[in-house]
């Protein structure tokens, strides 16, 4: 998925920007959320971590961070998958829109789980997704608003570890620091990179590389303000006027020196827990720049939709899609 055009593309997102590049589309101003300062990081500390990407042809585009959180389920950023749509094949297909704002098929959704590089995928871990749930609240082409959070099954079933979800309000307030993993941008305006994978086709992605940072968390209060003397600094009373931080629904965290970037949305904000396992409290959603001075990474708070993330997955599946 891309930034929204025209006079709010200033607000970041943090999915790639990959599929506007190959659909001639122009790159928007300030970029969304890799690891901005990170380290290079191993799949193995992070139960669940995948890339969720399209297919065009030969080509695979890395698009967004995602978890999973059962064999069958993963959970992203709402934003990630606003345009999709699952077709009559029961297949989850990526829509971009064109010059005129009208959606185009740009192609298929995979997701590929638990690799620490992405042209060395291992076997038995590319899946189709065949079912998109995003939160009723969401609001298309409005993160910012929050419910910025959504579900996606997957055709087949994961053999891998899983992301262990926060699902007690408050207990994500108390951290000192939390941490945060992806495969986008190492600074705000990187090119992203381009190989073979070992299958042959040709992959995009801002990095190849999983990284990882500690970020620490930035109270509401500080946050809100923070936000809006960005606003007022940049210029954008007019378009950005009615963007805030729900404290309720949303965490704050990042310094300006380690931050997640563009193509980190989806992915997981992690606290650890008294066995030293980690503990998924947030999904990267949005941001005012990357690794920026004073300019928090804003992050879906996953334990205010621990109601919604159970009705879902706990439904009974179906039958299998091809």
């Amino acid at each position: 998925m891309m930034r929204q055009a025209g006079e709010r593309t200033f607000l970041i997102l943090k999915t790639a920007m990959l599929m506007a590049c190959a659909a001639g589309l122009s790159a928007m101003p300030a970029t969304a959320r890799q690891i901005i300062g990170g380290n290079d990081a191993s799949a193995d500390n992070w139960p669940g971590i995948a890339s969720l990407q399209s297919i065009q042809g030969s080509a695979l585009f890395h698009e967004c961070g995602a978890t999973m959180i059962s064999e069958n389920w993963a959970l992203t950023a709402a934003h990630c998958v606003e345009a999709a749509r699952v077709d009559s094949a029961g297949r989850a297909v990526q829509y971009i829109p064109d010059a005129d704002g009208n959606l185009v098929r740009f192609g298929p959704l995979i997701l590929v789980i638990g690799n620490s590089d992405l042209r060395r995928v291992a076997a038995g871990s590319v899946f189709p997704v065949n079912r998109i749930e995003v939160h009723p609240d969401y609001q298309a082409g409005r993160p910012e608003a929050g419910s910025d959070i959504a579900l996606l099954r997957i055709s087949g079933h994961w053999q891998g570890p899983v992301s262990t979800l926060q699902a007690i309000p408050g207990a994500d307030e108390e951290e000192s620091e939390f941490h945060v993993a992806g495969y986008g941008n190492r600074e705000e305006e990187s090119k992203g990179e381009r190989a073979v994978s070992r299958s042959g086709r040709h992959l995009s992605a801002p990095s190849m590389r999983l990284a990882e940072g500690r970020v620490p968390p930035v109270s509401g209060a500080s946050c809100k303000a923070q936000i809006e003397n960005l606003i007022r600094e940049y210029g954008l009373e007019e378009s950005l006027a009615d963007v805030t931080v729900n404290t309720a629904s949303q965490i704050c965290a990042g310094d300006g020196f380690i931050d997640s970037c563009q193509g980190d949305s989806g992915g997981p904000l992690v606290r650890y827990g008294r066995t030293g396992q980690p503990v998924q409290v947030g999904i990267v959603s949005w941001g005012l720049g990357c690794g920026r001075v004073e300019s928090p990474g804003i992050y879906t708070r996953i334990s205010a939709f621990a109601d919604w993330i159970g009705t879902i997955i706990d439904q009974p599946a179906g039958p299998e899609l091809p």
